[in-house]
């Protein structure tokens, strides 16, 4: 242990974390009571550094009966979070409570885990008053149910934590001093009993120099009656065991500084007192510090004292700012055109009541007293709006700011027609401004000019496309834009190509074709008389001549125009010349025949016969026929204008001939191997070939078709030929012939 000598008075010892033999320490002077403690503050704190938790506020323990014989316990710890935590020691993870019988005889132990914590707010009675930033707590409740049976002296719970901040100006300096916090359970004869609570926070912090009301009221969840009174924290824990399992009752008492006790335990004038009945606690602090306070309620039935909860508190008695500031918030740029509801932002610092005035003339009717309210004015202008943070309190602050109302600017402008490429173009913008509004236009690099000022403009555009067309407009500090497109088409193209020559009945070819970029029409004017709205057509000329000849197309949207294209010269139609010629004579036989072709053709320069598959190109020419049959002879004569004309005449070749071998050899030296009747003038043929006994052995209708002997020994056979000539001559043949091998 270390002793600190003081002259005529000790003050109390505490147990050291240093290593090594004791030492006494003696101080050649004598010093006076506030050097010793400032002496013994530093020391407290050093301590309280290096080897142990210097965070605790404070706390309270209550239980409810629960079915049975469990009980639900509930510890609920305070802790500084602020500069005084000078380690930054949280929450244990567990609290350790112990339970003894009435008579002080020990029954078990909990472990209650770590539930989380939670930030106390700074309330204060006035909202003139402001604590300072650094005061900070936090609470956490550790709860568990535990069993307790009947017994007939009761039970006590307990809980010990140390330490308690060495700063604590009622305390003693020189040591560190925990807390317990602990609770009776009546004995089974008292009936079931749940013990009182507090039904709100401690507050943390009060104010230097203020009347203060502090609210410490209980409930009782069985009614019962509940007594307040003031009384002295109990300790607990020491520097070298902070988390004792907590021993029997009775426990000790903090030692209170000089000057302090249970019932004055801070200066104030009035000091502190608590009500008994409603357990409000009053007080006007006279002295900055912090303070160790120890609230209990009791409950009674029936005149019977059954159970006590004691909190035990810190109260920090700071100096508190008393600065309140009315603050409108500006009107930003974009709130400046929104309309004639104005929606008022309010940025006041420490005010809690308010009152707005809108600065409508002639009415008291436009005040609102919500934190941030909503007005809609009846007109545009510029408004003065107050507002009174705290009205009625002695440190309320007033603030008048200059509002402009005005309805949005809404610029527009109406898109124009579809326009031609070059066409100029005409806008105006149109909104909720005047005159003097400045307006500045955007065109595009196609455009000329890019650029425009002013609320009507003109411009154009050299390219065909879509172009974007902004404007913006600035006016009572607002600003505005409008994006809207200007449609551009290129002129309509027109070009056409046509037949220019041809000849009667032939088809001419006429091709229109026109480019835009909306539907196109088109008109043909073929100069006979004849008119087509197709873009490509034939036509036939029906009389030689020359023709005008025009097309138009047109279109009636985007770049409306019409454009029409006439065919230089005009068409030019020819005469055809005329086919003839005569067959001389037009019927022969084959016996004899030949025929005489002569031209009858007239402004023909270039003559064409076909005979028989055969071609001739002379005017006039002589033919024989290889066959009897019917045949065509075609002329076909072309004019200087190379126009065409036919003719036909037809030639009748009659008469048959008809040759049938006496042998055959079949003996495949490629001579004489087959049995082929030559015939000619034939329209319908047929051959049955027999032999001696008159059996079938090959029948053809095929005049080319020959027997081959099909292998048949050698010997007479028989033929039968049936012939039907290209007029009514019907003929048989029939024979012999020698198959020789």
């Amino acid at each position: 242990m270390i002793l600190l000598s003081t002259g005529p008075w000790v003050l109390p010892s505490v147990s050291c974390w240093m290593e090594g033999p004791k030492r006494l320490f003696a101080l050649p002077f004598r010093p006076n009571r506030k050097m010793v403690r400032a002496l013994l503050i530093g020391f407290a704190m050093l301590v309280s550094t290096q080897a142990w938790s210097t965070h605790v506020l404070g706390g309270e323990m209550y239980y409810d009966k629960l079915a049975g014989n469990q009980y639900r316990i509930t510890l609920k710890l305070y802790r500084d979070c602020g500069p005084g935590n000078a380690n930054n020691t949280g929450f244990d993870a567990t609290a350790t409570i112990a339970v003894y019988d009435g008579a002080g005889a020990f029954n078990s132990v909990h472990s209650l885990p770590y539930p989380g914590e939670h930030t106390m707010e700074v309330e204060l009675e006035s909202p003139c008053l402001q604590a300072p930033p650094t005061i900070c707590a936090t609470w956490a409740e550790y709860v568990k149910v535990i069993t307790l049976p009947p017994n007939a002296t009761g039970y006590v719970v307990s809980y010990q934590r140390c330490c308690r901040t060495p700063t604590t100006t009622n305390l003693a300096t020189g040591m560190l001093q925990g807390l317990t916090c602990t609770v009776r359970v009546p004995p089974a004869a008292d009936g079931p009993n749940s013990s009182p609570r507090f039904a709100a926070l401690p507050a943390i912090a009060l104010c230097m120099g203020q009347d203060m009301v502090v609210d410490h009221a209980a409930t009782d969840p069985d009614g019962d009656q509940l007594v307040y009174d003031l009384v002295t924290p109990y300790a607990g824990g020491t520097g070298n065991d902070p988390m004792p399992t907590a021993p029997a009752p009775p426990y000790p008492s903090v030692v209170w500084a000089p000057g302090y006790s249970g019932a004055y335990p801070m200066d104030g004038a009035p000091g502190l007192a608590i009500d008994p009945t409603t357990g409000a606690l009053t007080v006007h602090p006279t002295l900055l510090g912090s303070f160790a306070v120890a609230v209990r309620v009791q409950e009674f039935r029936n005149g019977q004292l059954l159970s006590a909860v004691i909190r035990d508190l810190r109260f920090d008695v700071v100096a508190c700012d008393a600065f309140i500031s009315a603050v409108v918030a500006p009107q930003p740029p974009e709130g400046l055109c929104t309309g004639t509801t104005v929606v008022m932002e309010n940025g006041s610092v420490n005010g809690a009541t308010w009152h707005w005035d809108f600065g409508v003339p002639g009415t008291d009717a436009d005040t609102s007293s919500l934190h941030e309210p909503t007005w809609t004015y009846a007109d545009t202008g510029t408004y003065a709006i107050t507002l009174i943070a705290n009205p009625g309190w002695p440190c309320a602050d007033t603030n008048v700011v200059s509002f402009d109302v005005h309805y949005p600017l809404d610029p527009l402008f109406i898109r124009p027609p579809i326009l031609c490429v070059g066409a100029p173009v005409d806008l105006v913008v149109e909104g909720r401004f005047t005159s003097h509004a400045t307006v500045a236009w955007a065109f595009g690099a196609e455009a000329d000019p890019t650029v425009g000022t002013g609320h009507a403009v003109t411009t154009a555009f050299g390219a065909p496309g879509v172009y974007p067309v902004s404007v913006v407009v600035q006016e009572f500090g607002c600003e505005a834009g409008h994006v809207d497109t200007v449609v551009v088409h290129p002129e309509l193209t027109l070009e056409a190509m046509v037949d220019p020559e041809g000849c009667v009945n032939t088809e001419f070819d006429f091709v229109a074709t026109a480019t835009a970029w909306t539907p196109i029409t088109y008109q043909w004017d073929l100069g006979d008389g004849t008119t087509s709205a197709e873009a490509v057509l034939q036509h036939v000329y029906t009389a030689p001549g020359t023709y005008p000849v025009t097309v138009s197309a047109s279109t009636d949207s985007g770049c409306v125009g019409t454009r029409t294209f006439t065919v230089p010269s005009g068409v030019q139609v020819y005469p055809l010349p005329r086919a003839g010629f005569m067959v001389d004579p037009q019927e022969v036989s084959l016996l004899d025949p030949v025929v005489q072709v002569k031209d009858q053709a007239e402004q023909a320069v270039t003559w064409e016969y076909t005979v028989d598959g055969e071609v001739f190109l002379e005017p006039s020419f002589t033919y024989e026929f290889k066959d009897a049959g019917w045949y065509e002879v075609t002329q076909t004569v072309m004019s200087g204008a190379n126009c065409r004309s036919s003719a036909t005449r037809m030639v009748f070749v009659s008469d048959h001939l008809f040759y049938a071998p006496t042998v055959f050899t079949p003996d495949g030296d490629g001579l004489n191997d087959t049995f082929l009747p030559l015939v000619t003038g034939a329209r319908q043929y047929e051959l049955v070939i027999m032999d001696r006994w008159g059996v079938e052995r090959f029948r053809t209708t095929d005049p080319k078709a020959a027997w081959n002997g099909d292998g048949l020994p050698q010997g007479v056979y028989t033929y039968l030929v049936r012939i039907g000539e290209y007029g009514p001559m019907r003929k048989e043949y029939s024979g012999h012939f020698s198959l020789l091998r």
